[in-house]
């Protein structure tokens, strides 16, 4: 079997404006292994969002294919979770009640229920607020909480769209932390979209750049460091100003493999 969650192949995707079509992905052709943490950067409007959606089955690309283990996607399943910025808690549903709401339609018992979305409570570090209602929390505990809730269905693949974009930095950085044992203890594929630059070097395996104008993945720069990573070292440095100075060109460079 291949380790490839993911395998992309001469994704097109445009959308019509005006009676005009405007090319968002152009030719784009990845491959992601299993338990890989991916970051999508890039300026607004060059397509991260959009590519997002084409790997989660939310939007059907114009030519080429998406495989997620080997299946072709055509349309939102139970084994990818989407997160968004905007935590989409259910104001009236209690925080443990939030969590089992992707377990509802499931064979699971209301026992089997509560014990699974306690079990993700306890590892993003909210088990003591399960009786609480969203209004009661912190902006970065109801993002701790949609966490909870997308990992309760336990997901092969976990799709992020700047979820940690409206936090103060403190809690930025502590969710970034628990996202990173998170992943090593589920081993879970995670495909990030940001525009913080340290964010994704914080996390990713693998940036990828896209370009502002062509629609494309610009660069690939492969980060293979120890985690978690020291923001003050010269190795972060390195990175961050790489990343910053590819965005300065106009043309695409070769991949990079850096080692530390």
């Amino acid at each position: 079997m291949s380790d490839h969650a993911i395998q992309i192949r001469n994704l097109t995707k445009s959308f019509l404006n005006k009676g005009t079509k405007d090319e968002v992905l152009k030719n784009i052709n990845v491959d992601i292994e299993r338990g890989e943490t991916i970051a999508v950067i890039g300026q607004s409007g060059c397509g991260k969002s959009t590519l997002l959606n084409v790997i989660g089955g939310f939007e059907t690309p114009d030519n080429g294919s998406v495989l997620f283990e080997g299946e072709k996607v055509s349309s939102p399943s139970r084994r990818s979770v989407m997160l968004f910025q905007n935590y989409g808690l259910l104001p009236w549903r209690s925080v443990q009640k939030n969590v089992e709401l992707g377990l509802e339609d499931t064979n699971l018992s209301s026992a089997e229920r509560k014990e699974k979305a306690l079990h993700y409570l306890q590892m993003v570090g909210l088990e003591d607020k399960w009786d609480r209602f969203p209004h009661q929390l912190s902006g970065g505990m109801q993002q701790r909480v949609a966490i909870a809730r997308a990992l309760a269905i336990e997901p092969e693949l976990l799709l992020m769209d700047e979820p940690f974009g409206a936090l103060d930095t403190f809690n930025r950085y502590y969710l970034q932390d628990e996202l990173l044992k998170i992943q090593k203890e589920s081993n879970t594929t995670i495909i990030l979209v940001t525009h913080d630059i340290d964010e994704a070097i914080y996390l990713a395996d693998r940036v990828f750049i896209m370009s502002t104008n062509s629609g494309d993945i610009q660069r690939e720069v492969v980060i293979n460091a120890y985690k978690p990573r020291d923001r003050s070292g010269r190795d972060f440095q390195y990175f961050r100003k790489l990343i910053l100075e590819e965005f300065q060109l106009s043309s695409a460079t070769p991949s990079l493999e850096y080692n530390i």
